[in-house]
């Protein structure tokens, strides 16, 4: 409570310094960049920019002689040609064509943005679909912008019949607002900031020339919103969000050019925001070698792709906190995807020119590591490499809304405000599969807002995922939610809260353990579900589902493919792109029943173009209340596929127990316990711990992994042992002279290595003395860490460290949201406009001392509200989530 207090008073203060600010006096373009940096911004357009500015110029010229009805109906007046607009590109392009004016020296382009924007103005109320939302929001934001770019260029009257229609539809929008409409208070919620921004763009835009006691209101409404979404963001710290990235983008397209322009025009700064913080190594983390525009998470409600909508974002964290790795990834990015020239989804690209910074460094993302966590949204992410041709594995279990939208809504901090999850998925302890460039193991990735009206089928149920249905139902919260799209509305939501307890790494091995025992109805009695995910050799999978409950059920696990599936005897033959395909080894249980079914969630052609994913479901032959799969993932392509690897269980008597997988020459073999601290045989090989791995060239043992364990044994010796439990150990070359461990830095390990005459522990030579066959590691005090997990890049003008810490609780950590229209729709159907390309996936002077005082202030108060809302991390159990 006294935190609270403090924080109030601190959001005062700030409010009344914005609230005492003097209006500057009217003078155009001032909310990026002034009349006297034009010059600088078109030599940069035709050098170091050019990449940008080109798509934007070529996509602009493309509606030269063009005019725009109330309907968002755009007409070719020389052809005749039409094309219907979402009425929210409108105001997209409004922002697209005047920033184009200001830097083109063809007249026309001036007079397409002048059309535009006073034909637009000459509706008046911009509120087109009477609900007082994204369609008002985004033409008062776009008219903003471009009024504040071309006012020089409009005559007396036509600037007073602009700033008429700003007001009317600032003073409408600002009015819903303090009268409680729906998306006033989500503050993770992408309604929330699209409305507010444009508010706020307004008032910037009109200071000076409106009276104050007309835009004051506006200013103090927009900022305090943008107070409240710093507060309640910052507890973003993974980058990743609960609907997927389209989402986010979508709202941070108009989020972040408001902020910027608040700052550049009023000195507040409400611009440092813990999740585009965090993003530049999310997004390096997820995406795909061979489509860095897609990421391999699938949650949520899907529309496809932005072709480069995640590039503003990554500038704008580059820029701001001078992050090498958001500007790496978003060279990445720029390299490894086609430009898009579709016009009314590149308003974006305007402010990713403003926000690029050409003098900073570019970080090589390919020096990440190879695994990542997330903390707020629950995700493992396992790679084999940044190549083209690399294999990625994910998993993913947070609360709807992630840890971070859950925390906020059980601890009741300030801001109080509604979570909304309407765009979220039943689809906890799910996994995804990419590689050789191709989808192996999706999921039936659609669009379901949950509503009694929303289109089918219902792509938020847990069937249409990669996850588990018990008696044929899926998670708490799938498919129709009665009591509105507010989490606080549902009596389940704050125990409903999935999560990975256990996450490790090494060089050739990654383990992550998914806790989906509170995802389902208390009624089933489910007592556990543990996903354990084995990265094996990062070439393949092993999924072990341990499943237990206190009365009987039907248990059916999911496995999803892009083009069909068959069974093989104890396989399952799922066809990919690209001439690629899944093997799943059903290991465990021993009989069962597969069935495929096709699903046609809506969407689901962005994904794959024929239209349907296969759902591949995996049932024992009779009822049980504990059961355990044992599966294991395996690549093919479909010209090799008879020479798959041979996948059998350890010991035929307890399938589940571990498996053996052969290649060529070289034997895998895996073992498992239920809980770290059991013991098992199997085949001849002894377990005291979670997993282990022991790989054969031969007869000859050359790898081994523990995984939170104490003794790891084949029929012959003690490979890997050591008092305290390990967490994730690996001993790689124990038939060669130089051994190298890998994973964390825990105890002094034991580890059969008969040849050996150097130990390498994470790249770090280390001390040990032998003991017969086995060597002993000595101190680890000089050993680094494993580089795997989460960090923020610090904003001191310091690169930030590539290298980050993996979390070592055995907890979960606790840690957003939000709700919209999706990123803006292109037309599936209609003429294509002359000069127009559809994407292929988806569519100044601060004014004065005073002013810059009462900035800083603003600052300094920001950055005391983030400390005392901050406790210190605790990396040794990430728990310490506010």
């Amino acid at each position: 409570m006294k935190h609270s207090l403090t924080r109030g008073r601190t959001l005062w203060l700030c409010l009344v310094l914005v609230s005492s600010l003097p209006a500057r006096a009217a003078s155009h373009p001032s909310l990026f960049f002034a009349a006297s940096e034009v010059q600088g911004l078109r030599q940069k357009a035709q050098t170091s920019h050019a990449a940008i500015y080109q798509p934007l110029l070529k996509a602009t010229t493309g509606y030269l002689d063009t005019s725009i009805a109330p309907s968002g109906l755009v007409t070719w007046k020389t052809t005749g040609k039409t094309l219907q607009l979402d009425r929210r590109e409108v105001g997209n392009l409004l922002v697209l064509f005047s920033f184009v004016a200001q830097l083109s020296t063809d007249a026309r382009h001036l007079d397409l943005a002048r059309s535009w924007l006073l034909t637009v103005c000459s509706w008046g109320d911009l509120d087109l679909d009477g609900t007082h939302d994204l369609i008002q929001g985004h033409l008062l934001g776009g008219a903003a912008v471009a009024y504040d770019l071309v006012a020089p260029k409009l005559s007396a009257a036509e600037a007073s019949r602009v700033r008429a229609v700003l007001q009317q539809n600032a003073n409408a929008l600002t009015q819903t607002s303090k009268g409680g409409e729906w998306w006033a208070d989500e503050y993770l919620q992408n309604h929330n900031w699209v409305n507010h921004a444009a508010i706020g763009l307004a008032a910037l835009a009109t200071r000076g020339e409106l009276p104050d006691s007309t835009t004051q209101p506006w200013l103090d409404l927009a900022t305090r919103n943008a107070l409240k979404v710093q507060q309640v963001m910052g507890l973003e710290t993974d980058g990743l969000w609960h609907e997927g990235f389209a989402y986010v983008l979508y709202g941070l397209s108009w989020y972040l050019p408001f902020v910027s322009a608040l700052e550049r025009t009023t000195g507040a700064d409400v611009g440092d925001l813990g999740l585009v913080r965090a993003m530049p190594r999310a997004v390096a983390a997820t995406y795909l070698p061979e489509r860095p525009s897609h990421s391999v998470l699938l949650h949520g409600n899907f529309y496809g792709f932005s072709p480069d909508m995640g590039l503003m974002p990554l500038r704008y964290a580059a820029k701001r906190y001078r992050d090498p790795v958001a500007q790496g990834m978003a060279d990445t990015w720029m390299r490894g995807t086609p430009s898009n020239t579709w016009a009314p989804e590149l308003n974006h690209r305007v402010f990713e020119f403003l926000y690029y910074d050409e003098t900073l460094g570019s970080a090589d993302v390919r020096a990440l590591p190879l695994d990542w966590y997330g903390d707020s949204q629950q995700a493992a992410v396992f790679r084999s490499g940044w190549d083209k041709g690399s294999l990625l594995f994910a998993l993913k279990n947070g609360p709807y809304g992630g840890m971070a939208g859950w925390q906020w809504l059980k601890s009741g901090m300030e801001p109080r405000g509604t979570l909304n999850f309407a765009h979220d998925h039943a689809d906890d302890n799910g996994f995804y599969l990419y590689g050789n460039g191709s989808w192996l193991a999706p999921e039936a990735a659609g669009y379901y807002i949950g509503h009694t009206g929303s289109p089918g089928p219902s792509a938020n149920q847990t069937v249409f995922h990669n996850s588990l249905t018990i008696d044929g139902t899926g998670q708490l919260g799938e498919g129709v939610r009665d009591k509105s799209d507010s989490a606080a509305n549902y009596s389940w939501y704050l125990g409903r809260k999935g999560g990975i307890p256990f996450f490790g790494s090494s060089d050739h091995f990654g383990y992550a353990l998914g806790d989906g025992s509170s995802l389902y109805a208390s009624t089933l009695g489910l007592r556990r579900w543990d996903r354990h995910a084995l990265f094996l050799d990062r070439k393949w999978v092993v999924l072990r589902d341990v499943v237990q409950a206190s009365k009987s059920h039907v248990y059916r696990w999911s496995c999803h493919f892009m083009n069909g599936a068959t069974r093989e005897s104890s396989w399952l033959h799922g066809r990919g792109e690209n001439g690629q395909a899944l093997g799943v080894a059903v290991v465990a249980p021993p009989s069962f029943d597969a069935t495929f079914t096709e699903q046609r969630p809506v969407n689901i052609q962005k994904l794959n173009a024929a239209g349907l994913a296969v759902n591949a479901e995996v049932k024992p032959t009779s009822a049980s209340a504990n059961v355990t799969f044992l599966t294991a993932l395996v690549p093919a392509q479909e010209s090799t596929w008879a020479s798959r690897p041979v996948v059998k269980p350890l010991d035929a008597n307890v399938p589940d127990a571990g498996l053996k997988l052969t290649e060529g020459t070289s034997t895998v073999y895996a073992l498992f316990n239920d809980l770290p601290e059991q013991n098992r045989s199997a085949s001849g090989l002894r377990l005291a711990g979670l997993a282990g791995v022991i790989r054969y060239e031969g007869s000859s043992p050359t790898r081994a992994l523990l995984v939170r364990g104490t003794s790891l044994d084949d029929a012959s010796r003690t490979l890997i042992s050591q008092a305290d439990p390990t967490r994730v150990l690996e001993a790689d070359g124990l038939s060669s002279d130089t051994l190298r461990l890998s994973g964390n830095v825990t105890g002094s390990p034991r580890v059969y290595a008969p040849r050996a005459t150097r130990v390498v522990w994470n790249g770090v030579d280390v001390p040990f003395h032998r003991d017969g066959d086995a060597i002993v590691v000595g101190t680890t005090d000089n050993v680094p860490a494993p580089s795997t997990g989460t960090e923020s890049p610090d904003s001191t003008g310091t690169p930030p460290p590539i290298d980050s810490q993996s979390p070592l609780g055995d907890e979960p950590s606790e840690g957003p949201g939000s709700s919209m229209p999706p990123p803006l729709e292109r037309p599936e159907t209609g003429t294509s406009a002359p000069g127009l390309l559809r994407p292929g996936e988806l569519s100044c002077d601060a004014g004065g001392g005073q002013l810059v005082l009462a900035g800083s202030l603003l600052t300094l108060c920001g950055a005391l509200a983030r400390a005392r809302r901050r406790p210190s991390r605790n990396r040794a159990s990430d728990t310490g989530r506010p």
